[in-house]
């Protein structure tokens, strides 16, 4: 279940960011604050991509971004809604659903072929990498940047874990 793990901690992650996000995006310059918003909606629009591929579904993206850079309760509601998706999904994924392979065309035209597996791991990588381009933009302009780390997701998800490492290192 390590995968149903990722994506609880993507979901964490998105939020927390998000909530920092909303409270300081009026101390960032426009043109940071645009930024803010449509890198983390290049993330969004590239999961439902996937997650349309994933599940046979039309395409609703033409491309890996809109044109429209989408207000932040917008932003937060297709987060929301494909963070969702998928962790529900990564939990219901079974081993051979995982080596499935799906074949696509990527927004530029060109062909693709991933294992679900592989799906799952881009879209993993690829939301942290935005992140981290959004909390950058949060610190270069001064302001609190998530603490987003996978570590700290699980010992607050699963508490236990302290008092497990407290007994085994005396």
């Amino acid at each position: 279940m390590l995968f149903a793990d990722a994506f609880k901690y993507k979901q964490w992650a998105n939020a927390e960011l998000l909530a920092l996000g909303e409270r300081q995006l009026n101390q960032m310059p426009e043109s940071d604050a645009e930024f803010f918003v449509r890198i983390l909606n290049h993330t969004t629009v590239v999961d439902s991509l996937f997650i349309s591929r994933l599940s046979g579904e039309a395409e609703c993206y033409s491309g890996d971004n809109t044109r429209e850079t989408p207000t932040f309760d917008e932003l937060r509601a297709r987060i929301v809604q494909n963070d969702a998706w998928l962790v529900t999904f990564a939990e219901r994924a079974t081993a051979e659903e995982l080596q499935r392979v799906i074949v696509f065309r990527f927004t530029d035209g060109d062909l693709g072929q991933l294992s679900v597996e592989e799906v799952l791991l881009h879209l993993l990588t690829h939301g942290s990498n935005h992140r981290g381009m959004a909390a950058r933009t949060l610190a270069i302009n001064g302001l609190e940047r998530p603490k987003d780390t996978f570590t700290r997701y699980l010992h607050e998800a699963q508490p236990g874990r302290r008092e497990l490492a407290r007994e085994a290192l005396g």
